[in-house]
């Protein structure tokens, strides 16, 4: 899943960060932010979300939002595991080619029974070609039975595997054992959606007034560009256990100012010039959590400038790693694979090169530059678009000197772009360059690694290997070990370094602000899918 924005800084040195800091601005307090009487809890999300329509979103700021307000059929637990939600409880046959999900007793938040023919309904809403989910290769990817067919047009939705054997009994066929298919439905995009209310409002279902929720909470208001505030839904089955009233999420910045000021209870992060004054201002309330997403830059191999495989490489060289973790200031991993090291099921796969010592990467570079005819005379130009925020701008710009300041003749130029109009360019493929990044969607290789099979469309590189496909389909063959399944993604992680697919950047640790009085915040979930009713506001003193 595509995350919302970096808070790291990439730089040559310290000295550029320092002149790319922005200075501290005070900000008056906003009373409509402030908790009262502890009836309210306030999130800064970083972004406006592209969406709360689960089956059309792709991104953590619309899935943060989505994830309070609905249910799928399991849900993470403190640490990151996989526990029960609107399913009571689970079991698969036929070597892990039919998994049947059990439901409890659960109403919508309009009254409505909550049924297995929901979920029927919005799985084949998220396969149908005419939703244009960006995640409907998710299906493909879980093993759903007819999923591939529908998504290539040559069959209806209502092929797809998933059936109502009652009201409360759902059964999905997959066309290989995938052993982590409960895992993969924690994500927004798996949930259910109401159909009569869909099919009525159309696009507008999701405003407030119309949404109809499955979840601890429903949507009172949303103002684009500000804030989405939630009311706890009275109808849920679990309500007597939710404790906080109100949730508003903000979508707008000044996050750190906000704080100090009492209006944002967690923030979405910190920038890093401003880690260790939190330490010092807030002790006890800097947190941090190493997650499962990784940072890089994506070339359009359909580019005229990548299409060549030595220029891909040449920037893998270029690219100071030690640095950018460093200045970075909050212990980021530099990353030469896609996948993170504390992802379960993995293993460590290194490019050829990363032995090589700096001075041997950037004569490498140069050499590979000048063979694919680039010089002082002909300079390497291409554009990198990347998302509007002062953190990210830091990040890009101080990536942007690195290569300039090795090797003159690479020229790129920046171009920022709000949220959403950069997930369109990239999810388009309308660039040479992103910098972006990338979270899994679950505790396995295969989260990260899939975006990169051929008919994925968060491909934005447009990598098309039949060999890597054929590889990772190869992960669900039945009756391989887990250590096989491990190994097969470590060549995988292989050919992508070999292909110069992408240049990693970095394994992301989050750190961010929780005040002290909440209980319930878990540092400990690498996925940080975190749901606020499992919080509470500490006793009064």
């Amino acid at each position: 899943m595509l995350p919302n924005k970096p808070y790291s800084i990439s730089a040559l040195s310290l000295a550029i960060v320092l002149a790319l800091s922005a200075c501290h601005r005070e900000v008056k307090p906003a009373p409509e932010f402030k908790r009262s009487e502890y009836n309210k809890i306030v999130i800064s999300n970083a972004v406006e979300p592209s969406t709360l329509d689960p089956q059309k979103s792709s991104d953590m700021a619309a899935g943060a939002i989505i994830r309070q307000m609905m249910d799928g059929l399991v849900s993470t637990d403190a640490e990151g595991k996989t526990i029960p939600a609107l399913a009571l409880k689970w079991e698969s046959s036929d070597e892990g080619r039919v998994w049947t999900f059990h439901l409890r007793d659960a109403n919508w938040s309009n009254g409505d029974p909550i049924t297995a023919e929901d979920f029927v309904y919005s799985f084949r809403r998220l396969a149908d070609p005419a939703t244009a989910a960006p995640n409907s290769s998710y299906l493909e990817d879980a093993k759903i039975q007819g999923a591939a067919e529908i998504l290539q047009g040559k069959a209806k939705p209502d092929t797809l595997g998933v059936k109502a054997l009652d009201k409360k009994t759902l059964q999905f066929t997959l066309t290989a054992p995938v052993p982590y298919f409960p895992d993969m439905l924690i994500q927004q995009f798996t949930y259910p959606v109401h159909r009569a209310t869909v099919e009525k409002f159309g696009e507008k279902w999701t405003q407030p007034g119309n949404y109809v929720s499955s979840g601890a909470y429903i949507l009172k208001e949303w103002r684009v560009n500000s804030h989405i505030t939630m009311d706890k839904n009275p109808a849920y089955y679990d309500s007597k256990k939710v404790s906080i009233p109100q949730a508003v999420f903000l979508a707008s910045g000044k996050e750190y100012d906000r704080y100090r000021a009492d209006e944002v209870d967690v923030t979405y992060g910190i920038p890093s010039d401003q880690i260790k004054i939190a330490e010092k201002e807030f002790p006890g309330q800097v947190r941090r959590a190493t997650l499962l997403c990784s940072w890089f830059l994506e070339p359009n191999l359909e580019s005229a400038e990548f299409k060549n495989p030595k220029v891909r490489r040449a920037l893998n060289l270029l690219t100071d790693r030690a640095i950018i973790t460093k200045v970075a200031g909050r212990g980021d991993k530099e990353a030469f694979q896609l996948t993170p090291p504390n992802m379960q099921g993995g293993g460590e796969s290194a490019p050829a090169w990363k032995p090589l010592k700096r001075e041997a990467r950037i004569a490498e570079a140069k050499k590979l530059l000048r063979e694919a005819g680039y010089s002082e005379e002909k300079p390497l130009e291409f554009q990198i678009v990347y998302t509007t925020s002062e953190a990210a701008k830091k990040q890009i710009t101080a990536l942007q000197s690195i290569w300039k300041a090795t090797v003159p003749f690479v020229r790129p130029t920046l171009m920022n772009e709000e949220w959403k109009t950069f997930l369109d360019k990239r999810l388009q493929g309308n660039f040479s360059m992103a910098f972006a990044g990338w979270c899994s969607d679950y505790n396995d290789p295969a989260g990260m690694l899939n975006i990169f099979k051929s008919n994925n469309p968060n491909n934005a590189f447009h990598y098309k290997n039949p060999e890597f496909d054929k590889l990772m389909n190869s992960t669900l063959e039945a009756g391989i070990s887990a250590e096989e399944r491990a190994r097969r993604y470590v060549s995988a992680e292989a050919m992508l370094q070999r292909d110069d697919a992408f240049i990693p950047l970095y394994h992301q640790v989050s750190i961010n602000l929780v005040k002290p009085d909440i209980q319930g915040y878990s540092d400990r979930d690498p996925l940080k899918n975190y749901t606020i009713k499992n919080w509470s506001f500490a006793p009064k003193k």
